[in-house]
């Protein structure tokens, strides 16, 4: 500020005469107003307009780019929109509605024209707030210094004008830009405004066309779990992406995959493939290939359809008695060969459609079917008679087109009629046989669903097989029995054999089934008899006695040398001749104890070969009162009791470590049954050598006969012959 001279004292008509003239001051300051407001206002527009072109330019390369959804194009319209309207609040409104005052200016041109040496904020200021203690005089030759410097006032260093000629062509060249655009390419610029302004969903113009395969409106269904196949065709009359990239984000963040080309171009396009492992949850997946886009596509994960419930029922064949019966669901399903099976699938969901396939031989035939889509969720399907090993397979297809990720499958087996199982002996029988004999039957004869008929077959060598029914085997019987104390016997005396022939029987079951195949039929073996006189037989049997004998004879020795080395073990210790003995009582009741055991088990097989003896006697019609008694009365009983009671009681005493002498004594007993028992068989014996010497006599007797005969017919022949 200019110094100001302190007031003198001067007179009112002094003052009075002053007179201070601002006005070419004010006009200065008004003009410098209005081209300050043009100023703001060029710069205001200057920048919406260059804000605007960059929100167009922007939003136009984004959204060709990415082809956002119109969610987020609206977010990002908001925030341009938002932006505009700050920048026009803040850079116009808010500095048009700012006042400009005079001293504000005066100082502003002052900053730039320091010759005005704060002449013009004083006159300014003191014009505008009058003060008593300042002349007026002073305060006019100010303000005519100031108004002498108006005119060098230069406009150019207030207003940064080249910077305002910079953001004008700016924004001139944005909107003519924009202007452009729109005469050049109206339907790009039209596209853009239904895009980004109307927020339609219509494409952007590519290059390259992609095209997603499985995808309705975007969404794909695919099971729960499952590996879903992304195949991603690419228009071949356009430009073929080198890269395509899948992008992928489920729960987390977003996972890149390059898919891989599949074969060559097919149908006009080039196919591309990606396969996502296990999708579990839902996806939603980008496509990038080239300049094109493929968003917003989804995979929508739901569980396939499985089986819920399997039901398996059939029916019996009528040799089977028929009947429904139910059958356990498993993979192998077992049913008796013949029937009629009838299934019933149930999925886990609502079905459009469904299939049952029977598999056997290498052929396929559809037994089951269902369609439409309100098909229900069970399929059902009758197959059969059944007459062998099939496979059924089921496949669903839920009303959202998925299948079950496996087939269910499973097997009928058809479980074949089995042959009758005959197991049958002869009790007391063995290689031989007399003309008279009985055969008696033991055993059981049984087949899994039931017996039709049983028969014994004899086959006489070079003769016809007799077939003999067993009228015991009821039709129908799964089971029969023939026991012991009750066998089935069979005559041979109405055969008329003779001696010298070979005889084989067998017994032969058929059983009630009625299918195609016929009646199983089972024999048992075969035995093979030779038919022999009575006589022969018998000597067969004392054979069999004597071997009986010698095998008694020997177990009773084993046994009296164990009772020896115990009643005398002094002498046996000192034997060097058998160095295995140790000489020790207890060593000696152990080896008793062994022999006494293997002495029961013999002689319980030898009353048991005895008996068996009695029996072929009686099946052979050779048993007499007489033999019976000494083989069981005096030979097989007392054998039984020594094996069951006797020997077992020493081999007690020998466990417990009774006495020596006590054992000796209990040994010495059953060693005088045992030789009671021996001498029995001696006396047979010497029996059996008497009926020999009678059969030798009566064979005798029989040659002198038969050469009788012979003589005295020759004599005869001779008396006729001569003349």
């Amino acid at each position: 500020m200019a110094p100001v001279v302190a007031p003198q004292p001067a007179s009112a008509e002094l003052s009075q005469a002053t007179v201070v003239d601002i006005g070419p001051l004010r006009h200065l300051l008004a003009a410098l107003r209005r081209s300050t407001r043009r100023w703001i206002w060029g710069e205001s527009l200057a920048l919406v307009c260059l804000a605007g072109a960059l929100v167009f330019w922007s939003s136009l390369a984004i959204d060709w780019l990415l082809e956002p959804p119109p969610g987020w194009r609206m977010a990002v319209a908001a925030a341009a929109a938002v932006g505009l309207v700050w920048l026009v609040v803040s850079k116009l409104v808010s500095r048009l509605a700012t006042p400009l005052p005079d001293a504000a200016l005066a100082t502003l041109v002052e900053r730039s024209h320091p010759a005005f040496r704060d002449s013009l904020s004083t006159a300014i200021e003191l014009a505008d707030r009058p003060r008593d203690d300042v002349d007026s005089r002073l305060l006019a030759r100010t303000a005519a210094e100031a108004a002498a410097l108006v005119d060098q006032v230069d406009r150019a260093k207030l207003f940064r004008r080249r910077r305002l000629m910079g953001l004008v062509l700016g924004g001139l060249a944005g909107v003519a830009s924009i202007a452009g655009l729109a005469l050049a390419r109206p339907a790009l610029a039209d596209l853009w405004v239904r895009r980004n302004v109307m927020f339609r969903e219509d494409p952007w113009p590519r290059q390259v066309a992609l095209t997603a395969e499985g995808f309705v409106d975007g969404r794909r269904i695919v099971a729960r779990g499952s590996d879903v196949d992304v195949i991603v065709k690419a228009a071949a009359d356009r430009v073929v992406p080198e890269v395509v990239d899948l992008r992928s984000r489920g729960a987390g963040s977003w996972r890149t995959d390059r898919m891989g080309t599949r074969g060559g171009v097919v149908d006009g396009a080039q196919a591309f493939g990606h396969v996502l492992k296990n999708v579990t949850d839902d996806l939603t997946l980008e496509v990038r290939g080239g300049d094109a886009r493929l968003r917003n596509l989804r995979l929508v994960a739901v569980d396939a359809p499985a089986l819920a419930r399997l039901e398996i029922a059939y029916t019996l064949p009528e040799y089977l008695g028929g009947g429904r019966r139910q059958a356990a669901a498993s993979r192998i399903v077992q049913v008796p060969a013949g029937s009629v099976v009838e299934i019933a699938c149930t999925a886990t969901k609502p079905l459009s459609a469904a299939s049952m396939t029977s598999i056997a031989d290498g052929s396929e035939e559809v037994v089951g079917s269902l369609a439409g889509a309100n098909a229900g969720r069970t399929i059902t399907a009758s197959v059969g008679p059944v007459a062998g090993d099939r496979t059924l397979v089921v496949r669903f297809t839920d009303s959202d087109g998925l299948e079950n990720r496996e087939p269910v499958s499973f097997v009928l087996s058809a479980v074949n009629d089995a042959p009758p199982q005959v197991a049958v002996r002869m009790p007391g029988i063995s290689t031989a046989v007399t003309p008279r004999a009985v055969l008696p039957l033991v055993g059981t004869i049984t087949d899994d669903h039931g017996l039709a008929s049983a028969a014994v077959l004899l086959q006489i060598a070079d003769a016809a097989e007799v077939d003999r029914p067993i009228d015991r085997v009821p039709a129908g019987a799964a089971v029969v029995e023939f026991a012991p104390d009750a066998p089935e016997r069979v005559a041979l005396e109405p055969l008329g054999l003779t001696a010298g022939r070979r005889l084989t029987v067998s017994i032969v079951a058929t059983d009630g089934c009625r299918l195609a195949t016929g009646p199983n039929v089972a024999a048992s073996d075969a035995w093979s008899l030779d038919v022999v006189t009575p006589e022969a037989l018998l000597a067969m049997l004392e054979a069999r006695e004597i071997i009986l004998r010698r095998r008694f004879e020997s177990t009773v020795a084993d046994l009296v040398q164990s009772r020896d080395r115990l009643a005398t073990p002094g002498a046996n210790a000192a034997s060097a001749a058998d160095p295995d003995r140790d000489g020790g009582e207890g060593d000696d009741v152990a080896r008793l104890l062994e022999a006494s055991t293997r002495a029961a088990g013999e002689t319980g097989e030898l009353a048991a070969a005895f008996r068996l003896i009695r029996d072929e006697l009686a099946n052979n019609a050779l048993l007499s009162p007489e033999l019976e008694n000494r083989l069981v009365s005096q030979i097989a009983d007392p054998l039984a009791r020594i094996a069951a009671a006797d020997l077992p009681g020493v081999a007690a005493a020998c466990r417990r470590r009774a006495p020596r002498e006590e054992i000796v004594r209990a040994t010495d007993a059953v060693l005088a049954r045992m030789r009671a028992v021996l001498d029995r068989m001696m006396e047979l014996e010497s029996f059996n050598e008497v009926v020999d010497l009678l059969r030798g006599l009566i064979r005798t007797q029989e040659e002198i006969r038969a050469e009788t005969l012979r003589r005295q017919k020759q004599r005869a022949r001779e008396a006729l012959e001569q003349p």
